[in-house]
């Protein structure tokens, strides 16, 4: 419990004594590094979650499968999470215990800081509100529009609902395929939560934030020696998700050589830590994310045939949020609740001018760029009715680039079905609106809904 003797405890004696004093709380206490693993369990903590502090100590704080509805996304670290910048947080969340259910609790959190002031880790500690649920991901458990922590109720989000339902259920190797921003690691922990290794734990590998040598380590692990700063052992994120889930994030940035040795742990389930020939067993669940092409890149020799065809046993396509604005409405009210619990201000309504701009808007950042661009726009707004001046920039003044030659084009007759909208007729009008679906479903006389449709019918995308 070494981290929390950097706060003001050193009149109660003892490392043991505070060991003693913690393990009394009827609360459950943890502490966590910078990175979010474990550094101390206390009793409360393993009664609560049924975790042991064996199990725990050393592990990911995602052990507790926090829920992103409310804010609580565990195992990121205090950085990640906010907590470095807010210093204190309180929060209704929810987390899984060790057997898999759902139990709703309070949560309160503190940064821990170093002798020097800078930061160190967390502690936290909370207690249970409710009673452990049997609930999983499931689309016929969850109100319509609310999935795991994704929100939407346009059909390519209930599309995509069931198909993570129908996904987690098996043991299929899945790769999700997205653009940038679009939610590809919520995917991830929806799959882990729906399956039947929700009771373990979710661990997360950004495949793109680290050279080489870097990732070797952090996926494999180190023995003490085997390079300049290896001080000792180190467990690599394979160990961590040991009777779980692991996710490769960005997992077309890793290079040759790192792919040849992740084929060879898909193909014998074991491991080699760097600088020890010893292989060790792992049980893991292998998802991975990508934006990039895989195929264009195994075409160009980029990426081995064999890892492709080995990860991709089960793709699955997330769509961009320009495929569902109609979500939009609910995604910002959603958003904004999860700022107003973090203690940003939250404004008093948004007002239809705003609106319009953010459903005009093509979002090539997808939804972590309307999220940036809420929170801006929330802080100009400080209480009040957001605006659209309150908007970025680049939201309010940023449309779809239409032709000036290209004359609007007569709406279909009532009633028209998406079988009467030929693929002629439709790339015409696409492309005379920049591809601005819900300006073209406007000029066809149509839905939105019956222009998406006919789409996929069609097979019809955006042009890139």
């Amino acid at each position: 419990m070494g981290s929390l003797l950097h706060l003001p405890y050193r009149g109660l004696g003892s490392e043991e004594a505070l060991h003693q004093l913690a393990d009394a709380l009827p609360d459950a206490l943890f502490t966590t590094d910078l990175t979010g693993r474990v550094t101390y369990w206390n009793a409360a903590a393993e009664r609560i979650t049924g975790w042991t502090s064996a199990e725990a100590l050393g592990r990911d704080c995602s052990i507790l499968a926090g829920d992103a509805i409310h804010g609580c996304v565990c195992g990121t670290g205090p950085i990640k999470c906010g907590l470095v910048t807010q210093g204190r947080t309180t929060k209704t969340c929810t987390l899984r215990t060790k057997d898999g259910r759902l139990l709703q609790i309070v949560k309160n959190a503190v940064l821990i800081a170093a002798q020097d002031g800078s930061p160190a880790g967390a502690l936290e500690t909370f207690a249970a509100v409710g009673q452990p649920s049997d609930s999983r991901c499931e689309v016929s458990a969850r109100p319509e529009g609310d999935f795991c922590g994704m929100i939407g109720r346009h059909p390519v989000m209930q599309d995509l609902y069931r198909t993570i339902d129908q996904v987690a259920r098996s043991s299929a190797t899945v790769i999700i395929l997205g653009e940038s921003g679009s939610g590809k690691e919520c995917v991830a922990e929806a799959i882990h939560r729906g399956s039947r290794r929700a009771g373990g734990p979710f661990v997360r590998v950004s495949c793109s934030a680290l050279n080489e040598n870097l990732l070797e380590s952090e996926l494999f692990g180190h023995v003490k020696g085997a390079f300049t700063g290896a001080l000792k052992d180190r467990r690599g994120r394979f160990q961590e998700a040991h009777g779980g889930t692991l996710l490769l994030d960005e997992i077309g940035d890793i290079s040759p050589a790192v792919q040849v040795k992740l084929l060879r742990v898909i193909e014998q389930r074991e491991i080699e830590r760097v600088g020890d020939s010893a292989p060790l067993k792992v049980d893991v669940r292998l998802l991975s994310a990508t934006h990039r092409n895989l195929k264009a890149m195994v075409e160009e020799g980029r990426f081995r045939a064999d890892l492709y065809f080995r990860l991709a046993v089960f793709p699955l396509r997330l769509p961009s949020l320009r495929e569902h604005l109609e979500d939009l409405p609910q995604l910002a009210e959603a958003w904004l609740d999860r700022l107003a619990a973090g203690g940003s201000p939250r404004p008093r309504a948004i007002s239809a001018g705003a609106m319009a701009c953010l459903t005009a808007f093509d979002w090539p950042g997808n939804v972590r760029e309307l999220q940036n661009a809420l929170e801006f726009a929330a802080l100009r707004a400080n209480g009040g009715v957001m605006e659209e001046a309150h908007l970025p920039e680049e939201v309010r003044h940023r449309r779809p680039q239409v032709p000036l030659a290209a004359a609007p084009a007569a709406p279909l007759a009532p009633g028209r079905s998406a079988s009467m909208l030929d693929h002629a007729r439709l790339t015409e009008v696409l492309g005379a609106t920049g591809w601005n679906r819900a300006e073209a479903a406007r000029r066809l006389g149509v839905s939105r809904v019956t222009l998406w449709k006919r789409l996929k019918q069609l097979q019809l995308n955006e042009p890139t």
